[in-house]
């Protein structure tokens, strides 16, 4: 019985201790706006969530209206900075894309005829990126629950027979 017990403590602190870690590893971006700046531009940091900078993450802009080639392409620096200059003439909603490790975030920039239009820039998410981490953690879920249901009743099996 206590090795039983033990059997499922171990599989369930696997499990939930491999979720917690890929929870505690999302990506996030922020940025940072310089009113003064001459031209148009923001200064994005993409970061984990543990504070680890994203570190040379891929970056990839979409101009409005075309997200099937990239405006333009580049990585984030050793601190995680990338700086955003879109066409002032190009109006609309930009999607900028920080990519490393499996993770990702995802800016939205609306761009007016006035500037950028910081009230309004979003985050897309990442959900894009993570549907199959949920996948897995859902079959993790799943399988301990399913190994402690097998468990019982091989327990109460075995006691019927002794």
């Amino acid at each position: 019985m206590k090795s039983l017990a033990l059997g499922l403590l171990l599989s369930g602190s696997i499990v939930l201790g491999g979720a917690a870690a890929a929870w505690g590893h999302a990506a996030q971006t922020d940025y940072f706006v310089d009113l003064f700046a001459e031209e148009l531009q923001l200064e994005f940091t993409a970061s984990f969530s543990t504070g680890e900078p994203m570190d040379d993450a891929q970056v990839i802009v979409y101009a409005p209206g075309d997200l099937d080639t990239p405006w333009a392409e580049g990585a984030t620096d050793e601190a995680g900075h990338y700086t955003f200059q879109p066409d002032a003439e190009l109006v609309g909603d930009w999607r900028i894309e920080f990519k490393k490790e499996g993770h990702a975030d995802i800016r939205i920039v609306p761009i007016s005829d006035l500037g950028i239009d910081y009230q309004n820039i979003s985050d897309a998410g990442d959900t894009e990126f993570h549907r199959l981490a949920h996948i897995r953690e859902g079959i993790a879920v799943f399988s301990v629950a399913s190994l402690g249901v097998g468990a019982i009743v091989w327990q109460r099996r075995s006691a019927k027979r002794h």
